[in-house]
């Protein structure tokens, strides 16, 4: 009996934890680039207890948001873009809204530093026209010269991961499955960019809520089934003290 309350207890408490996640889902409805992600589960050294295990990206891809704006990318296939985390490592990303900071820094709209190839942030000359080719090289043109050339200033961090499992850090941002944090070794697959174009969320509105609710009945009944196992076995130790 304590073993089977022991198991649901666990149970709940996984139930949880995917309840945040749902919720924290429902709040990237609008997010650009946000991918919804799915739980593992192990079975404990017991073999009886579920443990929650890494949270892996499901690559699929956004619908496409047409913008017009020559920094916006979409990454095409399997591609991620790498970026760099507030600790000055690189994680990757599908979000693809791009911009020139103060500091005449490549970033994303939340601010965080685009990555070239080599792992470093991507410094770019002031004043100048910037373009992006679908290849992710980075250009600069000066609009004050009489005759302007375009000058390449950087290359992009563009991956491959078809052939990889991805997990979702706390930022938000992804990392190889069974890596170190950092960058990773292109896939097969020809990466690629498209321009004036930005990805939007995988997440539905109207199937998360769907999730929530069928969720919520799980949850519900397992609540139930604790209390009620944990009320019988009072009355057995009743029984068993008045014998």
């Amino acid at each position: 009996m304590d073993k089977s309350i022991v198991t649901l207890v666990s149970d709940v408490q996984i139930e949880r934890i995917r309840e945040a996640h749902m919720f924290h889902e429902l709040a990237n409805v609008s997010t650009l680039g946000f991918k919804r992600t799915f739980e593992q589960f192990s079975v404990n050294e017991a073999g009886s207890d579920t443990e929650l295990g890494p949270t892996l990206v499901e690559m699929k891809e956004g619908p496409k948001i047409y913008t017009g704006n020559p920094l916006d990318l979409y990454l095409n296939n399997d591609a991620v873009m790498g970026v760099i985390n507030d600790e000055g490592q690189v994680n990757f990303t599908r979000r693809g809204d791009l911009k020139v900071n103060a500091e005449n820094q490549l970033v994303l709209g939340s601010g965080k530093l685009v990555a070239s190839d080599a792992g470093d942030p991507i410094a770019l000359p002031p004043n100048q026209i910037i373009s992006i080719s679908e290849e992710g090289r980075v250009y600069a043109l000066d609009p004050a010269q009489e005759v302007a050339e375009q000058v390449e200033v950087g290359q992009i961090m563009l991956r491959d991961a078809s052939n990889r499992n991805l997990t979702k850090l706390e930022n938000g941002l992804f990392a190889v499955e069974g890596l170190p944090i950092g960058d990773f070794e292109t896939g097969p697959e020809p990466v690629s960019v498209s321009i004036g174009i930005v990805e939007g969320s995988t997440v539905s509105a109207m199937e998360i809520m769907v999730d929530i609710m069928n969720h919520m009945r799980s949850f519900e009944m397992k609540i139930k089934l604790v209390k009620d196992l944990d009320e019988l076995g009072e009355s057995n130790s009743t029984l068993m003290r008045m014998a």
